[in-house]
């Protein structure tokens, strides 16, 4: 059989990456660097060439592999198309994919096969849309595809040798589950459509012993875990990794050697940490380790357990912080400044630190809206407009504006806020009231506060002054929020949506002229 598997090309700017990902320098790249692989999809190519099947990989609507000349013969050029999903919001980019592909099986729509997560969150909408039936979850059995045998393909390895390695981060990184499925149903998550039944333990040394027969000995392994301390295995979980090598001090067998290290990605729930099964998992080499803040609520038990990860070695730590869901600006920014006075504890009286914590604030994206029939297909979100009787800077609530500029700071801050103290607090604000001041701020004077900030601050000495409208701008803000009146509600308004059309109108009908003059910036 002649099998092609398909990513659709969602990624932002992929064209130019895929293009620089051909200069003589592109291997070089960190894999850190480069995209998570397909997993799915590699586990397909492994079923399909122990069948002795012939396989090929594109990427997104790939011209060469639907060439004219085969169609006008009538002759297929595919016996089966494996298209992958990945997040709903992907929904237009995958259906023009799938329609691309139907005239490679000459419109033979029961020859494609449609899986993956957008698949398995919204199969009903993908079969009205396309006439194919997605696969749903996990693909843990062969007859799923319309095989006779009972193979699990979900436990078979990648063939990472399908995908080039100059784009994808496989060159030195093994992918793999110790369980599957998560205790918890998150109403923002898609594991429960995905992966419903929690599976408490995988015994992943066959399938990474072979990846190193395969491909040589790689020094990560990622594991895709949603809750792994919530399985009654660890110990043996942990056990196994030991096993394969990738406790604290061990190195891979390659000339020069490696340091091994895992990367539970999905994360460690802060509610399951605690001395028991932090001393049982301290023997792995974890970096980073990963610990989501996701509400206010949970100050103590997070500050419990990064702290008893900290005393038991850990050094990194990732910790995503959700918003826009039912906290508000103020929960947020309490949260980040835990954060940054836990950093601050890690330091010793000479400014070495013991170990750091990289802050991501994480907009809220639910995968259904009000009803649970109804699909987000955008994954947008913006919380109900508030009652003008609030106060809009002590109780401040989530517009598009807000979300927007929260982005933006993380994007001057390379994605993440940084573990040193006096680098996050200017990117998100040295107090609450200049957080708020930043949430409001036209994009321009945020992205670009070293031009437009007066302030010079104590870890850029050598800076010189900007324009001061960053100044000026939150004097401006600060004076409306402290009064609330027509000209504040006018101005929250016209800035809140974060749309140039309104913007555009409230300039039309505004006639305070200071207001009409920051209007422009926006």
């Amino acid at each position: 059989m002649r099998i092609l598997l398909v990513e659709p090309d969602y990624r932002h700017g992929s064209a130019s990456f895929v293009k620089s990902a051909k200069a003589p320098d592109a291997k070089k790249r960190d894999d850190e660097s480069l995209w998570y692989p397909p997993i799915g999809l590699l586990k397909l190519a492994t079923f399909h060439k122990r069948r002795g099947d012939e396989v090929r990989f594109v990427i997104g609507k790939d011209k060469s592999a639907v060439q004219e000349e085969d169609l006008f013969s009538h002759e297929l050029l595919w016996d089966r198309i494996y298209i992958t999903t990945l997040f709903t919001f992907d929904w237009k980019n995958v259906i023009e994919t799938i329609e691309f592909y139907k005239k490679a099986v000459g419109g033979s729509i029961h020859k494609i096969y449609v899986g993956g997560i957008m698949a398995s969150i919204m199969p009903n909408d993908l079969y009205e849309e396309t006439n194919i039936q997605p696969i749903v979850g996990i693909l843990d059995s062969a007859k799923k595809i319309g095989f006779d045998d009972d193979t699990d393909i979900d436990a078979l390895p990648p063939d990472y040798d399908v995908l080039p390695p100059n784009i994808y981060a496989v060159n030195d990184t093994y992918y793999a589950y110790a369980t599957r499925g998560c205790t918890k149903k998150c109403p923002w998550c898609g594991v429960p459509d995905i992966e419903p039944n929690y599976c408490e333990y995988i015994d992943i040394k066959p399938m990474i012993r072979e990846l190193r027969a395969l491909y040589g000995d790689k020094s990560r392994l990622k594991l895709m875990d949603n809750n792994v301390l919530a399985s009654p295995n660890l110990e043996q979980i942990v056990a196994d990794l030991v096993e394969l090598g990738y406790g604290r001090g061990q190195k891979t067998d390659t000339v020069p050697p490696r340091t091994r290290v895992i990367d539970f990605n999905q994360g460690l729930e802060a509610t399951h940490i605690n001395e028991a099964n932090i001393t049982m998992i301290e023997q792995l080499h974890i970096k980073p380790m990963r610990i989501a803040f996701d509400r206010l609520s949970y100050r103590n038990l997070y500050v419990n357990a990064v702290n008893i990860a900290q005393r038991h070695g850990f050094k990194e730590f990732s910790n995503y912080m959700l918003y826009n869901e039912k906290d508000t600006p103020r929960d947020l920014y309490e949260r980040l400044i835990i954060n940054i006075k836990i950093n601050q504890s890690w330091r010793d009286e000479n400014g070495k630190s013991a170990a750091a914590i990289y802050s991501y604030p994480m907009r809220f994206a639910p995968i259904k809206d009000d009803s649970p029939e109804h699909l987000n297909r955008t994954r947008d979100y913006v919380p109900p407009k508030p009652s003008m009787d609030i106060d809009y800077l002590q109780d401040a609530r989530w517009t598009k504006r807000f979300t927007r500029n929260i982005e933006i700071i993380k994007g001057a801050s390379h994605g993440a806020l940084s573990p040193t103290p006096s680098l996050a607090l200017r990117a998100i604000g040295e107090t609450y009231e200049e957080f708020i001041t930043n949430l409001y701020m036209p994009e321009e004077l945020l992205r670009n506060r070293d031009k437009h900030e007066e302030r010079i601050y104590p870890n850029n000495p050598d800076r010189k002054p900007g324009t001061g409208l960053v100044e000026e701008f939150r004097e401006f803000i600060l004076r409306l929020l402290s009064r609330q009146d027509e000209v504040f509600f006018e101005f929250h308004d016209a800035v809140s949506p974060c749309s140039k059309d309104a913007i555009r109108q409230a300039f039309k009908t505004c006639k305070d002229p200071e207001v009409k003059k920051w209007l422009e910036k926006y």
